[in-house]
């Protein structure tokens, strides 16, 4: 009897330890269907500044002009033409500038070459709109181009006296992002990109 007993007990706690270990089995199985996901490392911090304005006059740069005072004017030695990088920090995106001297022989080839390398974006780009500025009195015409879809540069701008110079810029960010996420930063540039046309002049 003592025997049966005793044989009954251990197949109750066998039993119980399988039991167990079933549920612990199916508690696993529930806890890994649950949704994971991962956190980013971090986000590009957007926080614009308040509008406030710097003159850049650099030595050796054939134009003047204004820039945000977040903004820093790097004049890039390491090319034979005249080139100045707006750069923003705090953004981690710079505008590349570029000088150019034209004359009545290479304005009309230097002007079609400048409106080709915004419109070789058009293959990623869903729509390039060109907004025009014009200031007669000042013999000063610039083009604003902003570009939306899946492309290398969202904003680029020319600015001329049509005469003696055409003054280009392309903005680019230092990694690659989501248009959606950097919507603000673009926004904040092109109103200085607008800044900068309307107060450009050569240098005296």
């Amino acid at each position: 009897m003592k025997k049966k007993n005793k044989q009954a007990r251990t197949l109750y706690y066998y039993g119980f330890g399988i039991f167990l270990f079933m549920l612990l089995i199916l508690l696993t199985v529930a806890g890994c269907r649950q949704d994971y996901s991962p956190k980013p490392d971090g986000y590009l911090r957007i926080d614009p500044h308040p509008k406030a304005y710097k003159l850049i006059d650099k030595t050796g740069f054939p134009l003047s002009f204004e820039i945000s005072q977040s903004a820093q004017g790097i004049i890039d030695n390491s090319v034979a033409s005249a080139w100045i990088n707006i750069i923003y920090p705090r953004y981690k995106t710079t505008v590349y500038c570029t000088y150019i001297p034209i004359d009545k022989k290479n304005k009309t080839c230097i002007f079609a070459e400048s409106k080709e390398l915004v419109y070789r974006h058009g293959i990623k780009a869903e729509k390039i709109q060109a907004q025009l500025y014009e200031n007669a009195e000042r013999h000063l015409y610039a083009t604003l181009y902003s570009l939306t879809g899946n492309t290398a540069t969202p904003l680029q701008f020319t600015v001329t006296d049509s005469i003696s110079y055409l003054f280009r810029g392309a903005l680019y960010f230092d990694t690659p992002v989501k248009r959606d996420s950097v919507a603000p930063v673009i926004e904040y540039v092109t109103q200085d990109i607008m800044h900068l046309i309307e107060t450009v002049q050569p240098q005296k």
